[in-house]
C-alpha cells in the first residue's frame, strides 16, 4: 500500500507553509492531526529549497529542526520520521537523535551519506535535481529529459550498493520542479512508470508545487489540482506521496485503493 508522508516544515520562507511563527508548539500540533489525519511518515524540514531560495547555516538548520525531532520523537515513539535536508552534518545529527530516513534533496549524496545510512540502519531518498535552489531553474536544458533522470537516478543507485545500502534502504525521487520547467514536470508526471524498472520505490513530491498552478493561483489555491495530480501519480506507480495535505490525501488514497480491489 502507498504511502502517505506529512511535511513539517520549520522553516520562515517555505513556499507553501512557510511561516516566522512555525514554532515548536505550532508544529508539533501540525504534527498531531498528522498523526491522526493518517500520516505514515512525518518529513522535517529546516531550509526551504524553493527556487531562489536563501540558503541558511548548517548550525541554523540544525537549530530549526532539532527540537522538533527530539519532541516528535518522544511522542510518538514507534513513528517513522524524515529529515529534508541537503546537508550531511544535519543528517547526521537527525540520525543521532532518533531520524530513520534522509530525505536528501541535493542531487548529490555522497560516501559521507552513505556510510551514516548504513551505520544507522537507516533510508535514503535520492532526489534529482541540478545546481542549487538558486541556479537549478536555469538549468532544464535536456535532449532526453526521461532518459537523463533515469540514468541519473541509476547511477546514484550503484554507487549507494557500492557503499553497503540495499535497494529495500533507497527510494528514488524525480524532483518535480527542482530544474524542471512545467512542461517537463507534467511529461514526468506522465511517465512516472518509466522508473519502476529501477527496482526502487518511487515517491512523489509535488504538493501544491508552481507547476500546478492555473491561472496565476497562489499555493494556497493548489489543494484541487495538487490532489488531481496525486491520484495520478498513483495511477503511474507512485509508492509514497510526500504532501501538505495530509487528510485530503488520505482519502483520495484509500479511495485509491478500493477502487483497484474492485476494478
Amino acid at each position: 500500500m502507498p504511502q502517505l508522508w506529512g511535511i513539517l516544515n520549520a522553516t520562515p520562507d517555505s513556499f507553501y507553509d512557510g511561516n516566522p511563527n512555525n514554532k515548536l508548539d505550532v508544529l508539533l500540533a501540525r504534527a498531531a492531526a498528522y498523526v491522526q489525519q493518517g500520516a505514515d511518515v512525518l518529513d522535517i524540514g529546516g531550509e526551504s529549497t524553493r527556487p531562489g531560495s536563501t540558503p541558511v547555516s548548517e548550525e541554523e538548520e540544525i537549530a530549526r529542526v532539532l527540537p522538533l525531532i527530539k519532541a516528535a520523537r518522544a511522542r510518538w515513539p514507534q513513528l517513522p520520521l524524515s529529515l529534508d535536508t541537503r546537508h550531511v552534518s544535519v543528517a547526521k545529527v537527525g540520525l543521532e537523535n532518533g531520524i530513520s530516513i534522509v530525505n536528501d534533496v541535493s542531487g548529490n549524496p555522497t560516501p559521507e551519506l552513505f556510510s551514516l545510512v548504513k551505520e544507522h540502519h537507516a533510508q535514503l531518498v535520492i532526489m534529482h535535481t541540478r545546481g542549487t535552489p538558486q541556479t537549478m531553474q536555469t538549468q532544464t536544458n535536456y535532449k532526453d529529459l526521461l532518459g537523463e533522470v533515469k540514468d541519473f537516478l541509476a547511477e546514484k543507485i550503484a554507487l549507494a550498493e557500492k557503499h553497503g545500502l540495499t535497494k529495500n534502504q533507497l527510494i528514488i525521487d524525480v524532483g518535480f520542479g527542482f530544474a524542471k520547467t512545467r512542461e517537463q514536470n507534467y511529461d514526468l508526471l506522465k511517465h512516472l512508470k518509466f522508473f519502476k524498472d529501477l527496482n526502487i520505490r518511487l515517491l512523489v513530491a509535488l504538493s501544491r508545487k508552481r507547476f500546478l498552478s492555473q491561472e496565476n493561483d497562489t499555493p494556497q489555491d493548489r489543494l484541487p489540482q495538487t490532489l488531481a495530480a496525486h491520484l495520478i501519480a498513483l495511477q503511474q506507480g507512485a509508492d509514497i506521496l510526500r504532501v501538505h495535505d495530509v487528510k485530503e490525501t488520505r482519502q483520495v488514497l484509500d479511495f485509491y485503493q478500493e477502487w483497484e480491489e474492485n476494478k
